[in-house]
């Protein structure tokens, strides 16, 4: 009797082995709503690519530093200051975005990347032909959308926490831009009379490049501006003087960005004669940002309270 169910047990042990190794794999399994798509995911990743330089500082926010094996260049400088030394550490394998190519020689197992203008052919090719080599790809959320909501911050906050185990991390990332964002709006409440903004990009072909339904219309509206260039359903648009001169900002926000500094663009705005009546420009009411503060990631809630400032003083006094 004992030679008889000694196979059987062996047998059993194997069966019941099995069982517990898919249940375990299951168990393991996470899955990213993204945007109108889920991405699943056998297990944990361990080597992620950030594209964009506001992504890559997210992703450090994040304490993600030991799974980061490529990201883009710094091309919004400076990094913020408390990351830059841990930036610095980081390989670079691309101004914005890579070929293909250059993606596969860092073998990730997923890309944080921020729009889908990157999936061009030029730069990284086709998000399904990516996949495809079996590498997962994570888009903001914000580019899922014509419009913007920090909202969508958070949710990638959220995301990218509960895919490396770091939902600590990410809830306290989140609270602390809350909790700044609330506090801002608790100074300006009740403001009467919201100041009117421009968010000038650049000039192009002698229009002015401008933000309209972009992350910076939401961190306007935020810290209690009005963008007038909102009713433009669309990201970015190209606008003539005249309407700018029509539309009268208070404000005007300059990007700044890599080889193009905001005091530059200030004195073309100046010096241009359909803008000498504009409000911003009679008054000298400019604000300087670099574009990786209005762009989608964790810096966005101190733009918020740096616009507020700029907005309103004398409720920061």
């Amino acid at each position: 009797m004992y030679k008889l169910l000694m196979p059987l047990i062996i047998i059993f042990g194997v069966f019941c082995s099995g069982c517990s190794n898919e249940k375990n794999t299951e168990s393991n399994k996470i899955v990213l709503t993204n945007g109108n798509r889920e991405i699943t995911f056998k297990k944990q990743p361990q080597r992620l690519v950030t594209l964009r330089q506001h992504i890559t500082e997210t992703a450090l926010e994040m304490n993600l530093d030991k799974y980061i094996v490529g990201c883009s260049d710094i091309i919004d400088p400076p990094v913020a200051e408390h990351l830059q030394d841990r930036y610095k550490k980081l390989n670079i394998i691309a101004e914005k975005y890579p070929t293909l190519e250059v993606l596969l020689l860092v073998e990730p197992d997923i890309i944080w990347v921020d729009r889908k203008w990157a999936f061009v052919k030029n730069q990284l090719g086709s998000m399904e032909n990516i996949e495809r080599k079996g590498i997962k790809v994570y888009l903001s959320e914000s580019g899922f959308h014509d419009t913007n909501n920090i909202e969508y911050v958070y949710e990638d906050i959220d995301k990218m926490g509960r895919l490396f185990n770091e939902e600590i991390v990410a809830k306290l990332a989140i609270e602390k831009m809350q909790s700044k964002i609330n506090n801002v709006q608790e100074k300006i409440k009740g403001i009467e009379g919201k100041v009117r903004v421009l968010d000038y990009d650049s000039s192009r072909n002698n229009l002015a490049f401008v933000g309209c339904r972009c992350m910076a219309d939401e961190l306007i509206k935020l810290a209690g501006g009005v963008n007038i260039f909102n009713d433009i359903d669309k990201e970015w648009a190209t606008v003539n003087w005249e309407e700018i001169m029509v539309r009268n900002p208070d404000v005007i926000i300059v990007h700044e960005f890599r080889g193009v500094t905001g005091l530059s663009k200030i004195e073309v705005i100046k010096k241009n004669p359909l803008l000498q009546e504009v409000n911003a420009v009679k008054n000298n009411r400019f604000i300087v940002v670099n574009l990786d503060e209005i762009y989608e990631g964790v810096r966005n809630a101190q733009t918020v309270e740096n616009l507020a400032k700029e907005f309103y003083p004398e409720k920061f006094i």
